[in-house]
């Protein structure tokens, strides 16, 4: 029985009554049955951190908390920026190279991989996205991200790393990848990290297709953006999935 990662991502939205009443509508309506063997990251905006995190330690569902990006220094004259060490009041995961970082704000596979390490150092574990932009893209443009974010790690840094594939194309745009697909993605990504590395698929997951994803026998979970901001819709992707792993 496999452990399964949710990872629901809010992006840059909820402000904190916002944050509070997402927070409060998914854990009230779950029980600790219902989320064994699932791994359920919460993800805020750095502004709603504490108050998710305050919400999360009154509950008896197990939910771990997680940021959606650090810098890889631990402190210093960067205006604007949060330290890996910012966040351990509240975080045990950080979200690092999204692509929505990669497109926006120009990150490189360089960066990204000084923000694993950094992270990691610091005693958080970096959830790492990785993906294609075009639909139909050679999986090598794919591999070659996941080895250039693990470039210079000793295995004890490799071995705290979750990635997450996400390809461009399928991000917020209901164009979700074919199951199939993205386990053969994962499958060749696995194929060249250490043993028993969790890997995720995301890119318009729902309640609708979530099913579908978690049977293949490669992927570990799901990194959630949208359907994750409705807690009616997250709440019935935590219970199909628990129905699929038991």
């Amino acid at each position: 029985m496999k452990e399964v990662y949710l990872v629901a991502n809010w992006k840059m939205n909820c402000n904190l009554s916002e944050a509070s009443l997402l927070t409060e509508e998914i854990l009230k309506n779950l029980t600790p049955e219902e989320t064994k063997n699932l791994k359920i990251i919460f993800c805020p905006p750095f502004t709603a951190l504490e108050r998710v995190w305050d919400i999360i330690k009154r509950s008896k569902v197990k939910v771990a908390m997680g940021a959606q990006n650090c810098h890889f220094m631990p402190c210093g004259a960067f205006t604007g920026e949060i330290s890996p060490k910012m966040l351990l009041d509240f975080c045990q995961y950080v979200i690092l190279g999204h692509s929505e970082r990669r497109q926006y704000f120009g990150e490189t596979d360089r960066i990204i991989n000084k923000k694993i390490r950094a992270a990691i150092d610091t005693g958080l574990r970096p959830i790492v996205c990785v993906g294609e932009a075009k639909k139909g893209e050679k999986s090598q443009v794919i591999l070659s991200q996941v080895k250039n974010a693990l470039e210079g790690l000793e295995e004890k840094y490799q071995k705290q790393v979750i990635f997450a594939y996400e390809p461009v194309w399928a991000i917020g745009t209901g164009d979700e990848a074919e199951p199939s697909y993205a386990n053969k993605i994962i499958k060749e990504i696995k194929e060249i990290l250490l043993e028993k590395t969790p890997v995720l698929y995301g890119g318009s997951v729902t309640s609708s297709n979530i099913s579908s994803f978690i049977a293949q026998e490669m992927i570990d979970g799901a990194l959630i953006g949208g359907a994750s901001l409705k807690a009616q819709e997250f709440l019935k992707i935590i219970k199909k999935v628990k129905k699929n792993v038991g």
